[in-house]
Order: structure tokens, then C-alpha cells, then sequence
């Protein structure tokens, strides 16, 4: 079964890409160049910076259940997850892998660990919606929507906490702030990479269009999100009429810095067994 899952992500990764170069001539993405080198190395800078703090909301979370690591164990076990779930795809999980040390290590049962797991992750994308809210009210497209989440999004958010998932109650606000955070320096990651390749024009329209692309990537039918990033960005350009090609591109060196950041949890994997 997980060689077919593998299976089936190669070849939609494969489509993705046939399907980009079907649409934007493969000419123009030789054209584009990284006009300033820099702005990639801040970009990687902050996309660490960002992986950091969703360490230490886990950690955040996890206290709730009395699973309590020295932050330096508990950033090991991050960039482990990131190891795994990137370039290890076809194999054991990030969540599931770190699910499996806090139990061995505090034997808390894996139903309040998934539960902590799930409820950082929901943190995340509520995060997104409250910024793509706000994000909206800068933008010459009116997003309806988006606005609507800007209204609701908090309490939405506090109501699934405070009902499903209560024992966690007390890290609400805190955590929050942290996925509030988290998601900003991403998308100045992503907005750094834009403009090391020449591009500093629409920057709000093309901020909410990543929040959308980090949505839609987190459908598990792709390898940390490529392909379904590229396309959203294909064709969200349209939508926002500017060159596609660039954008696209930008959306593929994002999941490049993704890449060489989860190789730090390569390294970690000698320390391993004093997690």
C-alpha cells in the first residue's frame, strides 16, 4: 500500500509538471535568473526561522499532556519529522514518527498525541484564513470570502478548541500568536523569493495566492506540496494577470528551500537515539 501511495505521488508530480510545460513554453523558464542571490539566502534564513517557532508550538502543545523535552530534543524531533516526511515520502511519516518517540519516551497514549499533532496543524491553517482576511483589505480584488474569514476565523478556531480538543485549552492563545507568526515568515520567505528573481509588483495578490497554494499543497497527493503549488500558481497568475512563469518558478524554489531545510534533519538522524 505505501508503494502505491509512492507510486501515485511520482505520477501526479509527473502530470503536474508536463501539464506546467504544456502551458508555459519551457523557453521561459530558461529565461528567468536569480537577479540577487541574497534574497534566497534571507529567504532560507527565515523559512528556518519559521520551522524554529512551529517547534516550539508543538512543544507548546505537547506540555498540556506532560510530554515536557529540553526545546533542543524537541527541535531535533522537528527537522526528524521534516526528514521523513520529505524525503522519505513513501516510508514512515513525520507525525507518525514523532507520535511514536513521545510515546515510547512518556508512554501518554497516542490518542492525546494525535490530538496534540492535530490540533498544531489546524493552529496553522486557521492562522492562514485570519491572514488571508487581512491580506484582502490591501488588494484592488474584492475577496469576499476572504473578508468573512477575517470576521469568523478566531472564533471558529476558539470554539473547535475549547470544544474538541479542551485539554489544550490553556495553549490557545499562545499558539496562536505562534501560527500567526509561523505563517508571516513564510510568506516573507516566499516574498523574499520573489524578489530575488526581479519580481516586487502585485506582492498582495500574489501573498494571497500563496496562502491559497499552501492550502491546496497540503492535499497528500504530492511530495511537500509540489506540483499542486506550481499549479495553483499557473493558474492564480491568470487570475491576476501576470506572467505565470515566474511565479511558478517561485513557487518551486519555495519547495527547494523546503528541501535542503528538511536535509538538517538528515543530520539529526546520528543524535536519533538520544531523542
Amino acid at each position: 500500500m505505501k508503494k502505491l501511495k509512492l507510486l501515485i505521488k511520482i505520477l501526479f508530480i509527473l502530470f503536474a509538471f508536463y501539464w506546467i510545460f504544456h502551458k508555459i513554453p519551457f523557453s521561459e523558464f530558461k529565461n528567468i535568473s536569480v537577479k540577487n542571490s541574497v534574497f534566497l539566502i534571507l529567504a532560507f534564513i527565515f523559512y528556518n526561522v519559521s520551522q524554529i517557532i512551529s517547534a516550539k508550538r508543538v512543544d507548546n502543545y505537547l506540555k498540556n499532556i506532560n510530554i515536557k523535552l529540553k526545546f533542543k530534543k524537541q527541535l531535533i524531533l522537528y527537522y526528524l519529522g521534516m526528514f521523513y516526511n520529505t524525503l522519505l515520502p513513501g516510508g514512515i511519516g513525520g507525525d507518525a514518527y514523532k507520535a511514536f518517540k513521545y510515546q515510547k519516551k512518556f508512554n501518554t497514549g497516542y490518542k492525546k498525541i494525535v490530538k496534540a499533532l492535530l490540533i498544531d496543524r489546524l493552529s496553522g491553517l486557521f492562522a492562514i484564513f485570519l491572514l488571508l482576511g487581512i491580506l484582502s483589505f490591501f488588494t484592488s480584488i474584492k475577496y469576499a470570502l476572504f473578508l468573512t474569514l477575517l470576521l469568523i476565523t478566531p472564533f471558529v478556531f476558539y470554539f473547535i478548541h475549547k470544544i474538541f480538543f479542551i485539554e489544550f485549552k490553556v495553549s490557545f492563545f499562545k499558539s496562536f500568536f505562534y501560527s500567526l507568526l509561523i505563517q508571516t515568515l513564510q510568506l516573507l520567505t516566499f516574498i523574499l523569493i520573489l524578489i530575488s528573481l526581479g519580481i516586487d509588483y502585485k506582492l498582495i495578490d500574489l501573498s494571497i495566492l500563496f496562502f491559497i497554494s499552501s492550502i491546496i499543497s497540503v492535499i497528500p497527493i504530492s511530495v511537500g506540496g509540489i506540483g499542486l503549488r506550481e499549479l495553483t500558481f499557473l493558474y492564480g497568475s491568470e487570475f491576476i494577470h501576470i506572467n505565470p512563469a515566474p511565479v511558478v518558478m517561485a513557487g518551486f524554489l519555495f519547495f527547494v528551500v523546503n528541501l535542503l531545510s528538511s536535509f538538517i534533519g538528515g543530520i539529526f538522524i546520528l543524535k536519533e537515539k538520544n531523542v
